[in-house]
This record gives structure tokens, sequence and C-alpha cells, in this order.
């Protein structure tokens, strides 16, 4: 049987938008909320076979955005309740993890309480930073003492698997507040940490500015040493480096993500969701408009690549790279063409030579200390 890697269903509504992102996200209105999930409600129907027909059960489930929390209880429920009657999961036991990105600002303890009650047992708290002169210039809704409130209060109503988003690599940050950010995050504990370099994306508030002159971004070197900073108080601390973005204590590596890495099969649902079943991938339209249109005639507005080879390939060592496991040569072997295979030996070899990679066991890796400029090692290793 097939591991699935799970359910991604995204919810795209935020109440304000953070001046970096290009998630697909659209503001919250109560016509559009009751219509949406309506639609949602249609996709999952249409496309639960995907599961009966290969006698496929999901074991992870992640709810991301956009700002999920917007969600009132029951707006989430009728939606996790009916995706469970789809997906024949009858008790919350069939799911290892089920996930929730959540804003600071949205939780209450009674709302925390009845996330649970739906199962929800993993929370993703989006703080970026707890600095309040950084988060207004992000444009987030809370603030630095909503954060650590939230973070407590989640601790107080069970929530014993939470991570934490925290951002670097931004004009304002200095070493002195990255220190500062790091030491108040390791002090609170959370079980799982994502740390992401600040990009600029063009069409995002963040992007304008960087086109007309306004915003000037922090030196490679300056990030660079900004990363390694991240990467030797976290592991002091008792964290583990599984991915180039993310850290965890023993165990409580983030299982959803992880089957991405890995190249497993998953299913999306929601307008600019994504999925893949090992041969084909697909991706929802961006357009909530678009998204609902075609869904109550019974359609879906989507797009999908069937996978090459080649295409096929190059996920495995895009992907797997990011893992500080690496990729196993064996099983890379058994799985790829041997015409793309001796290319990829051809450039192994080169990318062995500079230092690159390096050979562990039957498994190549990319070093710890060359994480940060992993994006042009795995582009040299890739069939093009």
């Amino acid at each position: 049987m097939v591991k699935l890697a799970g359910i991604y269903i995204h919810i795209p509504f935020c109440s304000q938008f953070c001046i970096y992102c290009d998630f697909y996200s659209i503001r919250n209105k109560k016509d559009r909320v009751e219509k949406y999930i309506e639609s949602l409600l249609c996709e999952i129907e249409q496309r639960s076979d995907f599961f009966k027909n290969c006698k496929i059960k999901p074991t992870t489930i992640y709810i991301g955005g956009g700002t999920p929390s917007l969600l009132s209880y029951d707006h989430l429920s009728k939606i996790v309740r009916f995706a469970y009657a789809q997906f024949g999961i009858d008790t919350f036991s069939q799911i290892q993890e089920f996930t929730m990105e959540v804003n600071p600002d949205d939780l209450t303890k009674d709302y925390l309480i009845q996330l649970k009650d739906i199962g929800v047992n993993r929370l993703s708290i989006g703080v970026q930073s707890f600095f309040d002169e950084d988060l207004l210039w992000m444009n987030r809704r809370h603030d630095s003492h909503k954060a650590i409130d939230a973070f407590f209060m989640a601790r107080d109503c069970g929530f014993t698997n939470i991570s934490v988003d925290l951002m670097f690599g931004f004009s304002l940050l200095t070493e002195q507040k990255l220190m500062a950010n790091l030491e108040r995050l390791i002090s609170i504990r959370p079980e799982h940490l994502s740390l992401y370099q600040l990009g600029i994306e063009k069409g995002t508030l963040l992007g304008k500015s960087y086109e007309c002159g306004e915003y000037v971004p922090l030196s490679d070197d300056i990030c660079s040493l900004q990363y390694s900073l991240i990467q030797n108080m976290l592991t002091k601390a008792g964290y583990i480096q599984y991915e180039i973005s993310n850290f965890s204590l023993p165990g409580k590596e983030a299982l959803h993500n992880s089957s991405y890495w890995e190249h497993k099969p998953y299913i999306g649902f929601g307008p600019s969701a994504h999925s893949f079943d090992g041969k084909i991938r697909s991706w929802n339209c961006s357009s909530l408009s678009k998204y609902c249109s075609f869904l109550q005639v019974g359609d879906r507005c989507f797009k999908y690549e069937n996978l090459s080879p080649r295409n096929i390939f190059n996920e495995k060592i895009m992907l797997s790279l990011r893992r500080t496991v690496g990729v196993d040569l064996q099983v890379l072997g058994d799985v790829t063409p041997p015409e793309i295979y001796s290319l990829f030996q051809q450039q192994l070899e080169n990318a062995l030579k500079r230092g690159e990679v390096i050979i562990d066991g039957n498994k190549i890796k990319i070093p710890p200390d060359r994480f940060f400029v992993s994006d042009g090692i795995i582009r040299d290793l890739m069939i093009v």
C-alpha cells in the first residue's frame, strides 16, 4: 500500500496582509467564507475516490493559509467532520498529526479547546519576531506579548506539540536582536521551530518597496552569518536540524511536511492547493471566484503535469537534499532510468570535488555549513 502524506486544506482568508507574503489570500468577508466552504466541501466530495480507489488512508492533515484561525469553530468543524466522513476516518487515532496554522491574535482558551475537539493535535504559530517594531513593519496583527501569551495559553489547553515560525534576513534584524529572538524562543521551548529567510517576491508589498528602492535587503554575507548563528544556538539548546529551515526536539519532526520532502503522495484542497500522486502533479487555480464557480457546476478549475522520469528525478533531488539525512544512492539508482542516473553521477563527482556534498555510507548529503547555499548546489545536481 502506498503511504499517503496526507491532506492539505487551504483557507485563503486574511484580515490584513503581511508585506512579504505571496501565498494566495483574500480579505475575509462573511459571504465569501460561506460560499467558499460550500465549494470546498464539493471538492472534497468529488475527490474522495482518490483514497477509496487506491485503498489509501491519510495519516496527516494540515490546515494552512491564509489565516485558518479566522474561521469560527462551527465553520472548521463543518469542514473537518465532512472530510473525516468522506475519507473514512472514524477516530482521531487514525491521524498521527493534525496541524493547524494559527495567528496569536485569534486564540482564546475556548477556541483552542474547540480545536482539540475536532482532532487538531499540533499548532503552527506564526510569531516571526519578538520585537514589536519588526511585527509592525511586517504588518502582522499581533505584538510580542500576544505571541507569548498565545503560546502559553495553548500549553494550558493541553497542546504538547507546538511549532513556532521565526524570520531572519530582513533589514531591521541585527545580530543582537536575532540572538534575543532565539533566546526567547529557546526559553519557551516549543517542540518545533521553522526559521525562514525573508524572501522578496514580485507582486508583494515588500516586492514593490524593493523595486522602487525603498527597501534595501541585507547582504548575503550578513544573512549567511545570521543563519549560522541560528544553527549554532539551536543545536546547543538541544534542537536537531532535520531540514534546511526546520529544527525540532528529538522525535518531534513535522510528519506532514516531511512527507513532502520524501516525495510521497498528498492531496490538496482549496484555491492554489497542490496535489501529487507519485506521477502527476496538479494545482488548483489561484482565484476564489473561479474556484467556486467551477465547483458549483460540478467541475474543477485546475492544471496538471504528467511528470517525466527526468522531472521525477529532479524533484527527488530537490526535495530530498533539503533534509539532513540526504539521499540514498541505492534507492535513487533503483528508481531512476540508467541514462539519467549516469548523467547525475558525472555531476555528483564534480560536486564532491568542490566539497558541496559529502558521501556518508550510501547517502549523499549537503554539509550543514553549506545549507545556506544549498539552492545552487541542488540546481547543479539536477538534470536539465
